[in-house]
């Protein structure tokens, strides 16, 4: 079960367009009278599959054992350097909706701070399940989330990630002809995971082979053995055969 913690206001100021400012205290107050109905009416949830990726070129990224495939220059330079890409989806439930045409119709004020607070509220389970993600892979780094229409990810794809979570079935999130999610107060992304060992390795080498970094720095007397110097590509230079 998804709990949803007391919503942040201070986010839902950015999405009133109020930035660095504080809200004043009649904002304030219609707030903490939002808030009450607002966690009533949501009943948050989430999904998600974790795949292993091929990049196939500039612009194409193919999922494992499913038929979902990522396009754009944008989604492929995320997602470089990954072997697996989390695809997540996650929702208010169809309450927030009801809630807000109810509000449209007899309190526009309210209206307009319940829709910033919804989506404020959004943005939280999203956090919450990337720190979830966090201790279930502890040695992978995490892309930031890419949602579909980002930068030169299609937004048509949101049908078939949906299908490929099954997302109707197990959240309620559906999709409209137009690409549209339904209930509206909901999220889908893909997010990229790193293994960190294999990055910092990665990084080590590349600055070996700039000379960003003496080999005699990287390595100290005790680090291999005598035996490991036969064909390392690295013998000729390491110290250990100074003497």
């Amino acid at each position: 079960m998804v709990t949803l913690k007391p919503i942040n206001k201070k986010e839902a100021a950015l999405y009133l367009g109020y930035g660095k400012n504080e809200p004043d205290p009649v904002i304030l107050n219609l707030m903490d009278e939002c808030e009450g109905p607002l966690q009533e009416a949501c009943h948050p949830s989430f999904c998600y599959g974790i795949f292993d990726i091929e990049i196939c070129s500039e612009e194409r990224v193919v999922l494992s054992e499913c038929d979902l495939e990522l396009t754009g220059k944008d989604i492929v330079k995320l997602l470089s350097g990954c072997g697996k890409a989390v695809v997540f989806a996650a929702t208010l439930g169809s309450g927030v909706d009801m809630l807000m045409r109810k509000l449209q119709v007899g309190n526009m004020p309210k209206a307009i701070l319940t829709d910033a607070m919804a989506g404020a509220a959004i943005e939280q389970i999203c956090n919450d399940f990337q720190e979830e993600l966090a201790l279930q892979f502890p040695d992978m780094k995490q892309t930031m989330r890419y949602s579909p229409g980002y930068g030169d990810l299609p937004l048509a794809i949101q049908g078939k990630l949906l299908e490929t979570l099954s997302a109707g079935k197990r959240i309620g999130l559906n999709v409209t002809e137009g690409n549209m999610l339904t209930p509206l107060k909901s999220v889908t992304a893909i997010i990229g995971l790193r293994n960190i060992r294999e990055e910092e390795e990665r990084s080590r080498l590349k600055d070996l082979a700039a000379g960003n970094v003496s080999l005699n720095a990287e390595l100290s007397v005790g680090d291999c053995s005598k035996e490991a110097c036969a064909g390392c590509a690295f013998a000729a230079k390491c110290h250990k055969n100074d003497n």
